[in-house]
């Protein structure tokens, strides 16, 4: 993950030559700055990055952190990989779903037993096995449970609902 991470190039967005520019601004990168630096303090271990200059941010991974740290326990939409170590696969649902967010999941795994566990019990919006959390079809619904999401599923069939009344009817008996 480190070696992948440091060969990310980052920088000036209007380079051709970087992988990776600005995150949406300079209040952002200095937020993921701040929540790093208090996953250090709690155990956490900087392996690469944490380097900021105004609204550029550097790819980021960190070891060891802590499940309910800020950086992981809040949403960070920024190029951060925290590493969390978990005992075994119930520990890792169980961290999993020891957040207030849902949106949806990567599991990677080649046991079928792993996977369909995987998807019974966690407690997202969408499971994708070997695959990136944000991974979808454009046929497929898409978002999130608990705090996650916008209330409702995105996709082409729950547009049409949405554009669709539903109603309930009854007739007599006999």
């Amino acid at each position: 993950l480190v070696k992948k991470t440091k060969a990310i190039k980052y920088g000036n967005p209007m380079d051709p030559n970087n992988d990776m520019g600005t995150v949406i601004d300079e209040r952002a990168a200095i937020e993921f700055e701040a929540k790093v630096k208090d996953a250090e303090r709690h155990g956490a271990r900087l392996l690469y990055g944490n380097i900021r200059n105004g609204a550029v941010y550097s790819p980021t991974v960190l070891d060891h952190v802590p499940a309910d740290c800020k950086l992981v326990a809040e949403e960070t939409f920024g190029p951060v990989s925290p590493v969390i170590r978990c005992t075994d696969i119930a520990d890792a649902i169980r961290i999993s779903n020891s957040t207030p967010y849902g949106l949806s999941s990567s599991v990677c795994t080649n046991r079928m037993d792993y996977i369909t566990r995987f998807v019974r019990e966690l407690e997202v919006g969408s499971v994708n096995v070997r695959e990136v959390p944000g991974y979808r079809l454009e046929l497929t619904p898409f978002g999130g449970i608990k705090d996650s999401g916008l209330g409702y599923k995105e996709g082409v069939l729950e547009a049409m609902k949405s554009f669709s009344n539903t109603k309930t009817y009854s007739l007599p008996w006999n």
